[in-house]
This record gives structure tokens, C-alpha cells and sequence, in this order.
């Protein structure tokens, strides 16, 4: 049998939920407002920068660099609080929101690439500290694989050949994941909105979400004995 579900703190699904909606709010809102570089999709940004050393558009191969460096940057440091120092998770949230905080206050004539760096950072950060939602792994700032684990896990769901508690378990993951994905969506539609709206300003609609998913993880923290979220 599998085993049985885990309350894993940072990973309830209403956090992922909310997460996701960060993602698809911040990648939609950096693709619009600064130079088409995704925040969030680093395999994105490696085809541009592929395409851009291909037909040595010089001026294009470093805007695309960036936000990979950024990537790097969040993750190390991801690694570090998580190695190093307690409720890692509260620390790398409470980096992001400070981020997204302040830059929602910079002008549009800010660099773009300092701008697409440290988002890419923040995101990196929040992609490396939250990983599972229950049994499953998942990411809240692109959905290739996420999307490949719904369709497994329609497939488990209705293999006849599979046991009840696999079928039971492939149900649940897709369910949950495709809860996730449709998350990414709405953010992408809600940055798609606000982005040509309010400019840098629209990186505040993601302040709510990431304040909730930090108040979350703090009341679990604080309050193991309480019961996860659903």
C-alpha cells in the first residue's frame, strides 16, 4: 500500500495553489513589461539565448543571461538557508515579498536586466524551498512537469490493470496538480491584465498571495499539532 499522506509543513496544497499563481502573475507580467524575458521559465529563456548566439544578436545574449544567473543565485541561496538556518521557508518568503515590495516601486526606466535578475532570484528562491504538496513533488513557477505528472496520474487513475489504492493515488495527484496548474493560468491571465494596467506597480498583486502563504507556514510552525492544510 501507499503510504500514507504526510503533513509536510511548507507544502500544504493551498500553499502550492498560491504559489502557482505567483508564478504564471510574475513570468506574464516580466515577459510584458521587461524585454520579453521570462522571470520564472529558465528553459525559455535558454531557447531565446540559443536563437539569440545562433544568429549572433549580441545585444539579445546577455538580457538572457541574466535572469539564468539570477536563477542561480536564488537557488544557492535556498541551499543555504535550508542548510544553514531554521524555517528556511519563512526566510526565502520573506525575501521574495521584500523584493517584489520594493521593485513594484521602481520606475519603468529602471535597467531591465537588473530588474529581470532579481526576479529571477525571488522566484528561484521560492521554486527551490517549496517542492511537495503531500506525496507529490511539484513546481510553482512552471508547469511542463507538473503537467506530465496529471497525465500520469489520469493514467494510473483509470488503468484498470492498477490496484485501488494506485488508482486511489493517481487520482489524487492529478486532482492536486491540475488544481496547481490551473493556478499558474489564472496568474498568468491576472499579470497578462495588470501588466499593460499599472506597470512595475502590478508586481503587488502578488504581495496577498505570498503574505498568506507565509502566514500559513508560520501558524504550522509555531503549531505542528495543528492540522494541514487541504
Amino acid at each position: 500500500m501507499p503510504p500514507p499522506v504526510t503533513s509536510i509543513q511548507p507544502d500544504a496544497l493551498a500553499d502550492a495553489m498560491l504559489l502557482a499563481t505567483t508564478g504564471g502573475l510574475l513570468d506574464a507580467i516580466v515577459y510584458l513589461n521587461h524585454g520579453h524575458v521570462f522571470a520564472n521559465a529558465m528553459s525559455g529563456n535558454v531557447v531565446f539565448l540559443g536563437i539569440a548566439i545562433l544568429g549572433r544578436d549580441w545585444k539579445d545574449i546577455v538580457p538572457h543571461l541574466i535572469p539564468l544567473a539570477g536563477f542561480f543565485a536564488g537557488i544557492n541561496t535556498s541551499k543555504h538557508l535550508r542548510t544553514r538556518l531554521g524555517r528556511f521557508v519563512l526566510l526565502g518568503l520573506g525575501l521574495e515579498i521584500a523584493a517584489i515590495f520594493v521593485l513594484g516601486w521602481l520606475p519603468h526606466s529602471f535597467p531591465e536586466m537588473a530588474f529581470t535578475g532579481i526576479i529571477a532570484y525571488a522566484a528561484a528562491i521560492q521554486v527551490a524551498s517549496f517542492r511537495r504538496v503531500d506525496r507529490f513533488a511539484y513546481n510553482s513557477t512552471f508547469i511542463t512537469g507538473n503537467l506530465r505528472d496529471v497525465a500520469e496520474g489520469f493514467y494510473d487513475a483509470f488503468d484498470p490493470r492498477a490496484t485501488p489504492e494506485a488508482r486511489e493515488l493517481g487520482l489524487s495527484q492529478a486532482r492536486a496538480l491540475s488544481l496547481i496548474c490551473l493556478c499558474f493560468l489564472a496568474g498568468a491571465v491576472m499579470g497578462a491584465w495588470a501588466a499593460p494596467r499599472f506597470g512595475n506597480h502590478s508586481l503587488w498583486f502578488a504581495e496577498p498571495l505570498l503574505i498568506t502563504v507565509a502566514a500559513l507556514s508560520f501558524r504550522r510552525a509555531t503549531n505542528p499539532t495543528s492540522p494541514p492544510s487541504p
